[in-house]
């Protein structure tokens, strides 16, 4: 950034912003490409997966758990990690299935 100039970002520009992010898995490639520090990007993401917004709320108070957006990342390397544990599971029932016949 060159100057005093400050961008002001609307918030469906950071939303856009955030998403990709969230998309791609890099604060700093994402950061780089609209030319703002990382370090934004990473609170407007972090605002986003707890208050739903980019920015927090003047009177936030600490969200449910159920109401924080999860990383899906994790859940998705979780969910498939337990689809190859019940895949295994069913290979070993349809193997023990046929040696019965």
């Amino acid at each position: 950034m060159s100057g005093n100039f400050i961008r002001k970002y609307t918030e469906e520009e950071r939303v856009k912003i955030v998403e990709e992010a969230l998309a791609c898995g890099s604060n700093s490639l994402v950061a780089a490409k609209y030319n703002i520090h990382s370090g934004l990007v990473s609170n407007w993401k972090c605002n986003y997966r707890r208050y739903k917004q980019t920015l927090k709320p003047k009177n936030a108070t600490q969200p449910k758990d159920e109401e924080i957006i999860v990383d899906y990342k994790k859940e998705y390397k979780k969910t498939k990690e337990k689809c190859k544990d019940l895949e295994l599971e069913v290979a070993i029932l349809h193997d023990l299935l046929k040696k019965k016949k």
